[in-house]
């Protein structure tokens, strides 16, 4: 338990960080008086002022925001919805230059984006680490990957009804560690290594060694003479790949991609599930989902954690990309309205409503999400 809290803290604490960092650095690069910047909900722990902010850091390591002078009562972040209505020394807002509603559209809109483009950087950053250090593809191809591959480990994920493998006692899951006919015992260490052996034993029977929840079972079966499926089972190789540095950061660039596509779609799923049937997609989790799965991924490795740690990353950088309000992609669309006809779709303080009004309904949502998560837990 002590671990997973100790993970927990130190993994939202880095993509909060990251994500507010990217706002903090825009801001103060494009001229914007930064009020405060703050990583953790309170109560405060750590609070001082340096120049012209105030650095504080909460206990709840939940969410953080950077508060800058002339939000005009909508806070800029998507964590809070603490205003700004700080006036200048000579008391008007209006007429200071460092006040964020001063900036041009451009600046804005660079400030807005710019704690999603982090947790971007911060997932590129972190997955070119994991394959400096060896680790499995996640979404690239194994045989694309041009790298040094130890560890092999290749997995059974489907196994059809009534195949050679079912009759066997094969299930999802297994590792399938070599196979043995009447000549000789070949270890497998790809698929196609898989794939050879099956086609050069139709009809014969042969042994196929797995690993199951460290258990070694020998299992003994009759390799149809079915082309397509030999035997039976669908398998993933997720053996675990070593890259030299300067390959790595492609491959890591290939598999943001590559994740950020299939959360595109679990998005797009989730949304009409959601507002197509008014349900909650089961594979959604909140803060008590993410807690338990920050655990696992701390016992399974470094490794393993640093590959949670992108998918969270990249996960909190889509979701802070929708146009919703209180989220940055929200504050994005009034700033590309704005842009579009050259002058505000709807007033600071109408703005600063809508964003108070999405907050809500956010903390709604992820409250609905906690309860199902605590009640998944309990068995219900």
């Amino acid at each position: 338990m002590l671990t997973t809290i100790i993970a927990f803290i130190i993994v939202l604490g880095v993509l909060v960080m990251v994500h507010e960092l990217g706002h903090f650095v825009a801001a103060k690069l494009s001229g914007v008086k930064v009020l405060e910047f703050a990583i953790g909900f309170p109560p405060r722990i750590i609070s001082f002022i340096k120049k012209e902010t105030k650095y504080t850091i909460g206990l709840l390591p939940f969410g953080g925001y950077v508060q800058m002078l002339g939000e005009n009562g909508a806070d800029f972040t998507s964590k809070t919805s603490k205003g700004s209505n700080e006036k200048d020394k000579k008391g008007n807002i209006l007429s200071d230059p460092h006040a964020f509603l001063n900036q041009s559209p451009g600046k804005r809109f660079l400030i807005s984006i710019a704690g999603v483009l982090m947790n971007f950087v911060l997932a590129w950053l972190l997955l070119t680490v994991g394959y400096v250090a060896g680790m499995a593809p996640m979404t690239v191809s194994l045989e694309n990957v041009a790298g040094k591959v130890s560890s092999p480990k290749i997995y059974v994920v489907e196994v059809q009804k009534d195949s050679p493998a079912a009759k066997a006692g094969l299930e999802p899951e297994d590792i399938i560690l070599k196979g043995t006919d009447s000549d000789q015992t070949v270890t497998f260490d790809s698929e196609q290594s898989v794939s050879d052996f099956t086609g050069a034993n139709k009809g014969r029977e042969v042994t196929l060694t797995v690993s199951r929840e460290g258990q070694i079972l020998d299992k003994k079966l009759i390799v149809s003479d079915n082309s397509d499926a030999p035997i039976g089972i669908g398998i993933y190789n997720q053996s675990v790949i070593r890259l030299p540095w300067y390959k790595a950061p492609y491959y890591a660039a290939l598999e943001v991609g590559g994740i950020t596509k299939q959360m595109f779609v679990f998005l797009g799923s989730f949304f009409h599930q959601l507002f197509a049937r008014g349900e909650i997609s089961k594979e959604v989790g909140g803060p008590v989902a993410i807690f338990n799965l920050t655990g696992a991924a701390a016992r399974a490795g470094v490794t393993a954690l640093i590959q949670f740690m992108a998918l969270l990353s990249i996960n909190l950088g889509l979701i802070n990309i929708l146009p919703f309000p209180a989220l940055d992609g929200g504050r994005l669309l009034f700033i590309i309205l704005e842009k579009i006809f050259g002058k505000k779709v709807v007033k600071e303080e109408v703005e600063g409503i809508i964003h108070t009004v999405g907050f809500a309904l956010l903390i709604l949502l992820i409250l609905a999400v906690t309860y199902k998560d605590v009640m998944r837990m309990l068995g219900k």
